[in-house]
């Protein structure tokens, strides 16, 4: 964990190391309400990041307080909808052999990311179908909050 703070300025916080990731997640203090707009170079990252991680108007349940309401609803309604999945997905899609072959060293690794992003992305839409374009269009979305672009 590394802190970079210049009081009134500055104070980031970059953690890469995923049980401190985990640690940090627990700690109650760390919430989403995102109300101070001092330091100033925080609120111009904050205000970066909440235009990429919205959509119409609406923050990503990322980008939600621990307390909302609207988020635990979100949560409860989306794990409700896996349960309902979760003896059909035992079951496999037709997708999990293609990642098989890709575990045992027959598949493309080019190939995997989509793979990955279609079995993933049919458990929250159905007639979801992942391609090169939704792939690079992923990469795009994880690193815009980090760009300064």
């Amino acid at each position: 964990m590394k802190r970079l703070r210049i009081p009134g300025f500055i104070d980031v916080i970059n953690v890469d190391d995923p049980k401190e990731i985990i640690d940090l997640n627990h700690d109650a203090r760390i919430d989403r309400q995102f109300l101070l707009r001092v330091p100033i170079f925080n609120w111009l990252i904050l205000k970066r990041s909440l235009g990429v991680l919205s959509f119409a108007g609406r923050r990503f349940p990322t980008m939600m307080s621990r307390g909302s309401v609207e988020r635990a609803s979100a949560q409860a309604k989306l794990g409700e909808a896996l349960n309902a999945k979760a003896s059909s997905v035992r079951e496999g899609p037709e997708e999990l052999e293609k990642l098989a072959s890709w575990i045992k060293g027959l598949g493309s690794d080019s190939e995997v990311s989509v793979l990955v992003q279609q079995v993933v992305g049919q458990l929250f839409t159905p007639t979801f179908i992942a391609t090169q374009e939704s792939w690079e269009a992923a990469k795009i979305l994880v690193a815009a909050p980090r760009s300064s672009n």
